[in-house]
């Protein structure tokens, strides 16, 4: 029994910790919670236990953030386990710090990490271990106003097509369904409807939404006055949101994204 242990002692070695995968857990236009599995390994003939960990991690080579996880585990002889780093970003204070990443797709990060272990051989031991990658960015899609395209007008209403641009600033596609619009013209409210159908939008492309719609002299009031006597500028308030998917890891799909647009049109 003496020999033994005394070989056993002599063959002692410091568990080994192993960056294994990154996932997105969760994903949208305001923030990200990142999972990282750690392989943790015991290659000795007799159980470790472990403390937790702490990390710290980094955007574009700079900290952002750091935390501490008191968290026991343990682990047998000659075994392996995973253990999982969860971090969680926003991305309003990720450009409160990083300005320049306003105008990009992505980020690089660094995630360091060190993990506590304690036992009667080895004592109190901190094993570090690094992962690094790219993560993406997701914008959120950009809607403006297009063009009012008077058909007919006359003294009882008028004809008009609405077009409405939707912009995909992101280098995936997305595909945007149930929107719904309200648009006021000079106070007074021109269209209130739901669109059920399923709009894709390439990445970084563009689509063009056309809403025909009948107007009464009410719904018009004076804005039909100014614009068959020739006065082709009213104000206009646009609002309204649509559910958003994308073709991103991690991106639920049917994540309500609200517009608000509001200003002053004139007709060619």
């Amino acid at each position: 029994m003496s020999c033994s242990s005394l070989r056993d002692a002599a063959n002692v070695q410091e568990p080994n910790v192993s960056f294994q995968d990154m996932s997105i857990d969760r994903i949208t236009f305001d923030g990200v919670t990142l999972l990282f599995d750690f392989e943790v390994e015991n290659p000795n003939s007799f159980g470790v236990s472990g403390s937790g960990y702490n990390y710290e991690f980094f955007i574009n080579e700079s900290s952002f953030i750091s935390g501490i996880e008191e968290e026991d585990f343990s682990l047998g002889r000659e075994s392996k386990q995973t253990i999982q780093v969860p971090v969680t970003l926003n991305f309003n204070e990720v450009y409160n710090s990083f300005r320049s990443l306003v105008q990009q797709d992505s980020l690089s990060y660094a995630l360091d990490t060190e993990v506590e272990f304690d036992s009667p051989v080895l004592g109190s031991r901190k094993v570090p271990v690094r992962a690094s990658g790219e993560l993406p960015i997701p914008k959120a899609p950009k809607i403006s106003l297009g063009e009012f395209d008077v058909k007919d007008i006359s003294l009882s209403g008028a004809e008009i097509e609405v077009s409405f641009e939707v912009e995909n600033p992101n280098p995936f596609a997305i595909s945007i369904a149930n929107t719904a619009y309200e648009l006021a013209v000079n106070d007074r409210e021109w269209l209130d409807t739901t669109l059920d159908e399923n709009i894709r939008i390439a990445s970084s492309g563009k689509q063009t939404i056309r809403i025909p719609i009948r107007l009464n002299s009410s719904q018009m009031g004076s804005a039909l006055m100014d614009i068959m006597s020739g006065n082709t500028a009213f104000e206009y308030d646009l609002k309204g949101s649509a559910d958003i998917s994308a073709d991103l890891e991690g991106f639920r799909d049917g994540q309500s994204f609200p517009f608000d647009l509001s200003g002053t049109y004139r007709l060619d």
